[in-house]
């Protein structure tokens, strides 16, 4: 991973509320206190092939829409906030699945009654929110995918506050996806994901309040493109992010008080995770706290739901009690589909409100370009629009390995970075939205399961996680890191706001390139709009 162009953040970032809901209840106190008991709420939900263990919210509502509505009711109340106009990042793998296999068992037959950005506008409702949510699906890194954003937009003085969310719900499909791939535990104590569900929230702010308050040092996601459910086995890849974080964090691996490990009981995972952890830490690692065994693997909700359950049990006295008063903490997440993500936080005193840090720029409003970040050159767009024979046979052509089984959306992608040819080999991170996306394959995802009662085909599970575009991709341009972004019809918004968040990458020195594109799968083929912004 490079990291010769990083750019310092402009201004410090502060989590100033959190708010929980897992299955270990419906509040991050609430939940702080039972992880410190010891609790383990594991359930049992059945996939066509078998049941599993399964750690479901607390809740009496059955229905999807209810149970969605009566979580966000508890995170609206915990925040206890006025969220109307507040910028919302939304974060989640699997988005409203559950929904559509709601219609799909009510109709007995598949079909999508609406888009799959929908739930953006159905969470922001349910919350008071009146603003266009800022949507991320990268697999298990989504929500801290959406935090980052949040992060670096606030740091860089584009924004003050922001609400950073990652949520997850209950639905057959993606259950019976894991299944279909041998990844799920038979039983709570054997090693395997148990899923479950849950939302994380964060209120991030450019300004302090009063009292201690856990400042976020950095934050990086990258791709660890190994193979679709498994990192680099010696965790070289795991160990570069890391490394990264804490550089932008301007903390040293020995001062680091807590680590948030991923471990999922998945051996290969864990493996890889440990040896990250022992290059960065050497023969003297911190203490290491994990939550998976008690709240579930909950994929796109994972950052945000396991980073609010850690700061509130330390902030009650048992946790003081078994974890101290930690200043520094690493947060580190290994996702599937080869997405990793780690965070870095320090704990600030009072007095730290009116004080500003070396390299921090205390004025909301900043310059578009200062002396650390060169201008930015944005290039005329490529339009296309191809058949689907067409599309497999241009990816084959330009791929230097082989496209077995490669969904549109990895396809689209090898072909639209074509438009890099000829231009310097530089750091490269794709961004993609689209308004429809992963439709076809979700529809065929829950014919299967919810109507036919099968486990579904491994690749066909694949194609519905877009994250997996980066792996082929990296064969094709320095690919860093890949974030799509379900979009609502509003595609003018959406390319405005792509424009916006490329460049704020490019500042903060994530890459040096960033290829923007609009991939729309169509019924013979695809449509697609490219568009390159890179470092002048």
């Amino acid at each position: 991973m490079s990291r010769s162009h990083k750019v310092r953040a402009a201004r410090p970032v502060y989590i100033r509320r959190i708010a929980h809901v897992s299955a270990l209840g419906l509040s991050a106190d609430a939940a702080a206190r039972a992880f410190l008991a010891g609790e383990c709420l594991a359930g049992w939900r059945d996939s066509p092939d078998a049941r599993y263990p399964w750690f479901g919210l607390p809740l009496e509502e059955t229905e999807w829409s209810s149970r969605l509505r009566r979580a966000m009711d508890a995170i609206r109340a915990e925040l206890d906030v006025d969220l109307a106009g507040l910028p919302l990042f939304l974060g989640s793998s699997s988005l409203q699945v559950g929904a559509f296999e709601a219609r799909a068992r009510a109709a007995k037959q598949a079909v999508l009654a609406g888009n799959p950005a929908d739930i953006g506008a159905e969470i922001a409702a349910l919350l008071g929110n009146r603003t266009s949510a800022w949507m991320f699906s990268t697999g298990c890194s989504s929500g801290l995918a959406a935090l980052e954003a949040a992060f670096l937009m606030i740091a860089q003085g584009r924004i003050d506050k922001a609400l950073a969310l990652g949520f997850e719900f209950a639905n057959e499909t993606t259950l019976a996806g894991f299944a279909s791939l041998g990844l799920l535990a038979p039983d709570k104590d054997a090693d395997g994901l148990i899923l479950g569900e849950a939302v994380g929230a964060l209120l991030l702010s450019a300004d302090p309040g009063d009292g201690p308050v856990w400042r976020i040092g950095g934050c990086r996601l990258g791709i660890d493109a190994w193979s679709p459910t498994a990192p680099t086995p010696d965790g070289s890849i795991i160990a570069a992010n890391l490394a990264a974080v804490l550089e932008d964090a301007r903390i040293d691996a020995a001062d680091i008080d807590l680590v948030k490990s991923h471990r999922g009981r998945i051996p290969a995972t864990d493996a890889a995770e440990a040896a990250a952890l022992a290059h960065v830490f050497g023969s003297r690692p911190p203490p290491e706290i994990t939550c998976k065994r008690q709240i579930g693997h909950t994929l796109g909700a994972s950052g945000p739901a396991e980073l609010t359950l850690l700061l509130a049990l330390l902030a009650t006295p048992d946790g003081i009690e078994r974890h101290d008063r930690p200043k520094h903490l690493l947060f580190n997440l290994v996702g599937f589909g080869g997405s990793i993500a780690a965070l870095a936080l320090s704990k600030d005193k009072a007095a730290d409100k009116e004080s500003d840090r070396a390299g921090s720029i205390p004025s909301r409003k900043m310059p578009q370009h200062d002396g650390a970040s060169p201008p930015l050159t944005l290039l005329p767009p490529v339009i296309y629009a191809m058949s689907s024979e067409a599309l497999a046979a241009r990816a084959r052509q330009v791929s230097p390995v082989p496209l077995r089984r490669a969904g549109v959306l990895a396809k689209a992608l090898i072909v639209g970075a074509n438009c890099l040819a000829g231009r310097p080999a530089r750091p490269t991170l794709a961004l993609l939205g689209s308004r429809t996306g992963m439709s076809a394959a979700t529809l065929r995802l829950i014919n299967d399961v919810v109507l036919a009662r099968e486990l579904p085909f491994p690749f066909d599970f694949l194609a519905t996680q877009p994250i997996l575009a980066a792996i082929p991709a990296r064969q094709v341009f320095p690919c860093e890191n890949l974030l799509y972004q379900p979009w609502s019809d509003d595609t003018a918004l959406h390319w405005q706001r792509m424009r916006s968040l490329a460049a704020v990458w490019l500042k903060a020195g994530r890459c040096e390139r960033v290829l923007c594109g609009e991939v729309e799968p169509t019924e013979n083929g695809v449509r697609a709009q490219w568009q390159i912004m890179e470092k002048a």
